[in-house]
Parts: structure tokens; sequence; C-alpha cells
């Protein structure tokens, strides 16, 4: 009896020993997704800053709107929105978020807001890392991915397809609703 049992162990000592460690990499959800709406035509918009990205930024924050109209990726008239979400990588290795793409849009940027002066400057990024068990967030008046050029209004309510590229993890496809900032 006891020989089987010590035969049973030695099994299954060996099939534990050869078994494929469990697989670690980065594991990357995006969630909380959202755009800000805007108007495709650029005879529709009003010129105020609510028509783009003010990043969020309100009272004495809020910056020189004159001096931001000839910003990359700034446009007065409607025809750019921003994008926002936030990326949490609960693997155990890091990734870096390369890109983003969506039909809606000729191209997109990603951006990260800095205030210098009293004025808010976009910056125009390459890379953003999401470290191993930890987030990244894209919101208002910090990282964010702006829709240059849009092909179609963005109105509260819609959706529109959001593509993430990440270095390791690939491509991560959304829904992104369309929303006022709350």
């Amino acid at each position: 009896m006891y020989r089987k049992f010590f035969i049973f162990l030695a099994v299954l000592l060996i099939l534990a020993a050869c078994a494929t460690p469990a697989a670690t990499g980065p594991k990357i959800q995006v969630e909380s997704a959202w755009a800000r709406p805007a108007d495709a035509n650029p005879m529709a918009a009003n010129g105020t800053p609510e028509a783009q990205d003010m990043s969020g930024m309100t009272g004495s924050e809020t910056p020189d709107v004159q001096g931001m109209a000839n910003m990359p990726g700034m446009s007065m008239n409607g025809t750019n929105s921003a994008a926002y979400f936030v990326i949490t990588n609960d693997g155990d290795e890091a990734d870096t978020l390369i890109g983003a793409k969506s039909e809606v849009a000729s191209s997109t940027e990603m951006h990260e807001t800095r205030i210098e002066n009293d004025v808010a400057q976009m910056v125009p990024i390459a890379r953003v890392d999401v470290p191993a068990h930890g987030s990244i967030e894209f919101k208002p008046g910090g990282y964010h991915v702006m829709l240059v050029g849009l092909t179609q209004d963005l109105k509260v309510g819609d959706t529109l397809k959001f593509t993430l590229q990440f270095e390791k993890s690939g491509e991560i496809t959304l829904d992104v609703p369309i929303r006022q900032e709350q």
C-alpha cells in the first residue's frame, strides 16, 4: 500500500516539475473610456473654449485661449476631440502604449497637458509606460488622445470605435461613449 502511495507521489512530483510555469507578462485592461463631443463641420463650431479640448481646466487654471489657437493639436473650429481612459496592468511585466487610432479621425495624437507660466501647453508624446501592477489615467488636464480632423460628428450618446496600440499586448479596440465631462 505504501509502495503505491510513493509511486503516485513520485509521478505527481515529476508532472509538477515538467509543468509549464504560469505565463507572466503584461495583462492590460482599459476602463472608463469616454470622448468629448465635437462637430466635424468647422462652420458649426462657435469658437468658444467649449468647442475644443480645454483639458478640464477652470477658474485660475483656465489657459489663454488666444494663445492656444495656434498650438499644435488645438482647434478653434470644433473639428478635434479628445479621448480619456484608465489603463490598468495586472501583469508582472510593464508594457508601453505606443499609439492610438480611430476611423472617425484623420489622425490621432497622444498628448500631455503641461502648464507653464499660466499657459496650458499640449506636448505630443510618443509613448506612455504602463508599469507592472500599476495604472495610468488619461484625463482632462493630463494625458489624453486627440482625435484630429474628425470625419463625422461626435454627439453625446453616440459611441466610436477606438483602438489603443501596445508594444507587447498588441491592439485593444474599445467602444467609447461620447459624453460631456461631469
